[in-house]
């Protein structure tokens, strides 16, 4: 069978992504104007927060309690995917167990998975470029590009068996946690650099001997 990835194997099918997901838009603007932000509450994932299929915890906005009451279908659960719909869309982040009950905005979508789909297969396989290539196809608008719920819903989306969805997916999200090691140990060692380099130059300290080979300078900065 083809697919939007090439042929499938034959144990593997081909459905609709409404089929095994529901999909839901943020709340709307009205319902969420933003007056109601702050820096206390409930957390809000908003389009900037999503990078790396990964929801970042820093630089968050809030809601108040009672927002969040008001908006609690809105609530993510863990294993929860939400992607931006407007603007830069097609980047899609999946929800970790610390970021359960956390709220997502107007811009974004909220894709759930049933239990005839992993959601970290998912998250990757919506990050695949022809999917995206999809996406950017079946998009409207062009001075502000938008992706509807419908759709999202009419992706095709290829269905290995369960366990071979679960292989795939630990094997990517291994490579995911191993290069935001490395992007980590990259940012600690460029901070050691402009630390260092004054004091170096002033003649404040004593040039220390360092080994430049990438492997130890990595592994002195991970230290």
């Amino acid at each position: 069978m083809d697919s939007l990835i090439g042929p499938l194997p034959d144990a593997w099918s081909e459905h609709r992504l409404e089929e095994v997901c529901e999909i839901q838009a943020g709340p709307s603007g009205a319902s969420l104007p933003s007056r109601e932000f702050g820096e206390q509450g409930t957390p809000l994932v908003r389009p900037g927060d999503i990078a790396d299929r990964r929801v970042s915890d820093t630089g968050l906005a809030h809601v108040t309690r009672t927002t969040a009451g008001r908006l609690r279908r809105y609530r993510l659960r863990s294993g929860d995917i939400v992607g931006t719909r407007t603007g830069t869309i097609g980047r899609f982040a999946l929800v970790t167990s610390d970021q359960r009950d956390w709220l997502y905005s107007t811009q974004l979508l909220r894709v759930r998975s049933s239990d005839r789909i992993d959601p970290v297969y998912l998250v990757h396989y919506l990050s695949l470029p022809p999917i995206q290539d999809w996406i950017d196809r079946h998009a409207s608008g062009s001075t502000v590009r938008s992706l509807t719920v419908d759709t999202l819903r009419s992706l095709p989306t290829a269905l290995p068996p369960l366990h071979v969805q679960q292989e795939i997916g630990a094997s990517l999200e291994a490579l995911d946690d191993k290069a935001r090691l490395h992007a980590e140990i990259s940012r600690t060692t460029s901070e050691l650099h402009d630390a260092l380099a004054p004091m170096l130059f002033s003649g404040r300290m004593p040039v220390p001997m360092v080994d430049a080979t990438p492997d130890s300078s990595a592994s002195a900065a991970a230290t």
